[in-house]
């Protein structure tokens, strides 16, 4: 029995740039509060603090999601012996996963969605599950990616369809190895816009 293998996002300056973000925001929302109780009678008092209530509502709400996203280091993917699973995201409970066996995996794609030369070039991994599968009924809105698997069994859905991210704790190739070691189905590698190996080429030793 192969050790699953958890996909995590290292932290990054990215992530926290964006709770220092949301912080600024709330700040905001309790400064537009505190503005309006100086004169809370007012049109402008009430129009103050109620806009600064719903800004401290609603970004603290978000600030929640984003630090327990940080500090929770949640999977983004799993793979083990009985299938694929993308955990739910924090807050959410973990009932809430998804799974994929690998019985009800038909193929799976490596693609990429956008232009090979453009900055928002982005790659993902995507699971086709089997027609007829419990899965394979949630296949709206992926268009898109029917087009990228074409010629490939199993039924497009976009939920399973994981994109794979420069910071990823396993480099995308080991996914795709774990993935071709744990199934039989068809996997094709369709990404484009990679940076190419360079061959080193040795020249052989003159004769003596």
């Amino acid at each position: 029995m192969a050790e699953p293998v958890e996909v995590r996002l290292r932290p990054s300056f990215q992530g926290s740039g964006q709770a220092l973000g949301v912080v600024t925001l709330v700040v905001c929302s309790a400064l537009f509060v505190v503005g309006g109780l100086y004169d809370p009678s007012s049109v402008g008092g009430v129009l103050f603090i109620t806009l600064g209530l719903i800004g401290v509502i609603g970004f603290g709400g978000v600030l929640v999601v984003v630090v327990g996203h940080l500090l929770g280091r949640r999977p983004l993917l799993v793979l083990d012996d009985e299938g694929v699973s993308v955990p739910a995201k924090w807050p959410l409970p973990r009932s809430r996963d998804r799974r994929l066996p690998w019985a009800d995996v038909a193929s799976v794609c490596a693609w990429s969605q956008g232009v090979p030369t453009g900055k928002g070039l982005a790659h993902q991994l995507a699971f086709l599950p089997r027609e007829g599968s419990a899965e394979s009924r949630h296949s709206s809105g992926a268009e898109m990616l029917m087009i990228k698997v074409q010629g490939l069994p199993g039924v497009p859905v976009l939920r399973w369809s994981v994109r794979t991210l420069p910071g990823w704790t396993v480099k995308p190739d080991d996914v795709f190895k774990a993935v071709k070691a744990r199934t039989d189905a068809p996997f094709e590698d369709r990404r484009v816009g990679l940076p190419r190996k360079r061959r080193v080429v040795r020249k052989a030793p003159p004769a003596a």
